[in-house]
């Protein structure tokens, strides 16, 4: 398979999945509160917290085994000696084990006592519920620690382009998901609440297929087999560790400034601001992770584009990130935005006041993030992240003084909203200029074609999208009838941003699609 085509089958794939997360997530997270009532739902979400900081680490962990990966596998593509390219894989595959079995022993060994002892003793739970809570601990405790050590597996998938399978994984596991929360809400056990049942049930879901991924790599990597003596290497490790290190720290800065903000709102305006803003966080955050799977799917193709040197072609995958991802949000947000009051009201019955106000900002700042996001794929598939991170993790917690500023000098709910605005934008500002230095990425080129056509764009089709409020008012049939203007509107309009050798791609794909189904 070629590479556009391997790409095509890895966005679609992505796509797909988190078209079929989003629709089974609508109802699943309704289910769940009815079976759990809102006691034990709530005691589920405060028991998974203690397990957040785990997945969070875990995650940036695998991102940089998976880049390390991807530009071993590049280089292997391109090496006169295959058995030393094979090796270099296979030393990285043992130090990333290593490391992911250390790591989850050493966190259970501190964290787990830890975490008992605040379920028993520290948080507020009914004498009858803490066993149970107990038992939710430990369940999610299992699927942590088979999480971090499959991740060196999980990241030979990605560095190989093997994302169709991965995202049959995910896929499978949100349909069994979805069947079994279907079957708790229609048939209360009759041993009791659901609160154990339904946590064992997240272990299983998520052990087994890790387990599966596992025995899958086994088998089809050769990159994927135990060598003791190679399990420890100290510059491997360190770089590891260095990379991870510097990811967490711009990640930490982007979930401070988040939490931050959601406190600072709580502490200046109240509850129900704060509902409003998880509000808007919620409806984002699907929107978002659309466009999370084009990420995913050019991640891995960029790495080993400059694991093989071939840093022409890396640059040309990371401006084609940086249009597409906006692209394929705005699918989404952008009818979305233009009726969302609405689709609140439709969805909520009786949203917050403020939703639909901190929603366009959070929007808005989604959209510039993802405007240089092909530029930060490019500056972490070279390595040199050190200064990189750094003014992104800065940069986004700066953003949370500059809210409080805006509180204490009076300017309303609103402007919390346009400081992340601010925040979004000097960091999408910052990874431009910055990836001038770091991978030769040309500020100009971004500039003309990339920002500037996806403003014309979206004002273009925005305004397609509005010509409907003319005429009717604020009714269902409205909502339908802006949805296909603005995407009737939106996808012409975005053909003009690629470029020939895309849009060939597109017109070859589409006409063997059509031949297929002509043939039969």
């Amino acid at each position: 398979m070629t590479e556009n085509g391997r790409l095509f089958v890895n966005v679609a794939a992505s796509y797909g999945r988190s078209l079929v997360a989003l629709v089974c997530g609508l109802f699943t997270g309704r289910w769940i509160l009815m079976a759990l009532g809102q006691s034990d739902y709530g005691l589920y979400g405060v028991i998974g917290g203690l397990t957040i900081f785990i997945d969070f680490f875990n995650m940036l962990l695998a991102d940089a085994v998976a880049r390390f990966y991807g530009v071993a596998v590049g280089r292997a593509a391109v090496a006169q000696d295959s058995a030393a390219a094979l090796e270099d894989c296979r030393r990285w595959f043992n130090v990333a084990l290593l490391l992911h079995t250390l790591l989850p022993l050493t966190l259970m060994a501190v964290g787990y006592p830890l975490g008992v002892w605040a379920v028993r003793h520290w948080f507020e739970i009914p004498p009858d519920r803490v066993e149970a809570c107990v038992w939710v601990f430990r369940f999610l405790c299992v699927s942590c620690f088979v999480s971090m050590v499959n991740a060196p597996f999980r990241a030979l998938f990605i560095a190989k382009q093997r994302l169709a399978e991965l995202n049959l994984y995910t896929f499978l596991q949100t349909v069994a998901n979805f069947c079994f929360v279907l079957w708790m809400v229609t048939r209360p056990p009759d041993y009791g609440p659901w609160l154990v049942p339904f946590a064992a049930w997240i272990m299983v879901i998520r052990v087994l297929p890790e387990l599966a991924m596992v025995l899958r790599a086994a088998c089809a990597f050769p990159e994927c087999r135990l060598r003791p003596r190679w399990l420890w290497d100290a510059a491997r490790a360190r770089a590891l560790c260095a990379f991870a290190g510097w990811s967490v720290f711009g990640a930490l800065g982007d979930l401070l400034r988040l939490q931050g903000i959601a406190i600072l709102i709580n502490k200046c305006y109240g509850s129900i601001a704060n509902a409003a803003f998880s509000v808007a966080n919620t409806v984002n955050f699907h929107c978002g992770n659309l466009a999370a799977a084009l990420i995913s799917a050019f991640t891995p193709a960029i790495a080993n584009a400059r694991g093989a040197e071939d840093l022409t072609h890396m640059r040309d995958l990371a401006y084609r990130t940086s249009k597409v991802a906006p692209l394929l949000t705005l699918l989404f947000l952008l009818p979305l935005a233009l009726e969302l009051p609405q689709v609140l009201r439709l969805w909520l019955g009786d949203p917050p006041p403020a939703a639909a106000g901190l929603a366009y900002c959070v929007f808005a700042a989604t959209l510039i993030d993802k405007l240089a996001v092909g530029h930060l794929l490019a500056v972490q598939a070279n390595g040199r992240i050190a200064r990189y991170q750094f003014f992104t993790g800065v940069a986004y917690c700066l953003t949370l003084p500059l809210a409080a500023a805006f509180a204490l000098l009076g300017w309303g709910l609103y402007s919390v909203g346009v400081a992340l605005i601010i925040g979004s934008a000097v960091c999408s500002a910052g990874r431009v200029w910055m990836a001038r230095g770091l991978v030769r990425m040309s500020a100009r080129y971004w500039l003309g074609r990339i920002l500037l056509p996806l403003t014309l764009v979206t004002l273009a089709a925005a305004a397609v999208g509005f010509l409907p409020h003319l005429w009717l008012g604020p009714t269902f049939w409205r909502l339908c009838l802006t949805v296909l203007c603005a995407e009737a509107a939106l996808l012409p309009l975005s053909w003009f941003l690629l470029t020939p050798s895309e849009r060939a791609y597109l017109r070859t794909t589409l006409r063997r699609l059509l031949n297929k189904k002509t043939n039969r």
